[in-house]
């Protein structure tokens, strides 16, 4: 994509929970040779339907999205040439997510069948 590049990990993170996710895009962020420094980066994983502790399954396919910015990308943000990771998710998934985040890093939880919408969306919007 133009302004994105994205994995989806789908249960291969099953059992470990969903922030690990993040931790990987942020570790990817890091790794200049195997990414794009100007291009953010978005890893999708599926959320288990069965939350610890609460009593109750989930009715909807859900993914969390992480979103992290490569150094470079930092600097475009600063500057306001690029969105904040959570402007960009929040803008992304308007209408069918959730979004949460900072400047740099962000996430969102949604349904499954909008993975291709939200990246539509995201690399569309990613200038700001």
């Amino acid at each position: 994509m133009q302004h994105l590049q994205w994995f989806d990990a789908g249960d291969m993170y099953k059992g470990m929970g969903t922030k690990v996710v993040g931790q990987f895009c942020s570790f990817l962020s890091y790794q200049s040779r195997l990414v794009k420094p100007d291009k953010y980066i978005l890893g999708f994983m599926n959320v288990l339907p069965i939350v610890p502790g609460w009593e109750g399954r989930l009715d909807d396919s859900l993914v969390k999205v992480s979103i992290r910015v490569p150094k470079t990308l930092h600097e475009l943000i600063d500057r306001a040439e690029r969105r904040s990771a959570v402007d960009l998710a929040a803008r992304a998934s308007q209408g069918f997510g959730s979004a949460d985040g900072h400047k740099y890093a962000a996430n969102v939880v949604m349904q499954a069948d909008k993975k291709a919408a939200l990246l539509n969306n995201a690399d569309a919007l990613a200038i700001a």
